[in-house]
């Protein structure tokens, strides 16, 4: 560590593979089960045009009541609620200044070649819309149609029976859609968001 490194700072990577640990191994099937899911989680709810707090959407990351987590000491429940807000802090400040940064997974196919995988964030970002009833403005409904078109398509049993019949250039066009669209969405819902230069290079996290 050097002497300009402060202890108290948890690297990204340090950060997600903790968030993992206890997500993978607490969750149920109704529970938000990897980082890039609940990064679309924590993205759905700062898209939300009300402030929320965290004791609204927390327990929704495990699911219903009997999903909640039996943590093995206060200590665990403790730094997972560090590490959750940590997190939200992150995304909510990244959406402030106009910008976004997914946490896509990321898997290896034929050949040692890697793919970036965007389902799993989609899904999150369901799941967030759903709490928050994002969409449901019947005066805007146009609106949200288009902004949430690729989410629903990567993140939606229905999106997915829609992806099966399309060629890989249909896919990657709505693949590729999903950060402007969601971009919109925010500045939609919070006007006062900073606004990037189109000419800034936006780019994803790939865990």
């Amino acid at each position: 560590m050097s002497d300009n490194e402060d202890p108290n700072v948890i690297s990204e990577e340090a950060l997600y593979e903790r968030l993992d640990h206890y997500l993978s191994t607490l969750g149920t099937d109704r529970s938000i089960l990897c980082v890039s899911e609940l990064d679309g989680f924590l993205t759905a709810i700062g898209c939300s045009e009300q402030e929320l707090a965290p004791d609204f959407w927390l327990s929704a990351i495990w699911g219903a009541d009997e999903d909640q987590p039996a943590w093995a000491s206060s200590e665990e429940e403790d730094e997972f609620l560090s590490l959750v807000l940590i997190m939200y802090m992150e995304t909510m400040n990244t959406i402030v200044h106009g910008d976004l940064y997914p946490v896509y997974l990321e898997q290896e196919v034929d050949g040692g070649e890697s793919q970036i995988v965007v389902e799993e964030w989609c899904v999150g970002f369901m799941r967030g819309s759903r709490l928050i009833g994002l969409g449901l403005d019947e005066t805007n409904r146009d609106f949200y149609d288009d902004v949430l078109a690729s989410v629903r398509l990567f993140g939606t049993e229905a999106g997915w029976v829609k992806l099966e019949g399309m060629v890989d250039e249909e896919i990657q066009f709505w693949q590729d859609n999903i950060e402007p669209s969601i971009l919109r969405l925010a500045r939609f819902n919070h006007p006062e968001i900073q606004t990037i230069s189109t000419e800034d290079e936006k780019s994803h996290t790939l865990h």
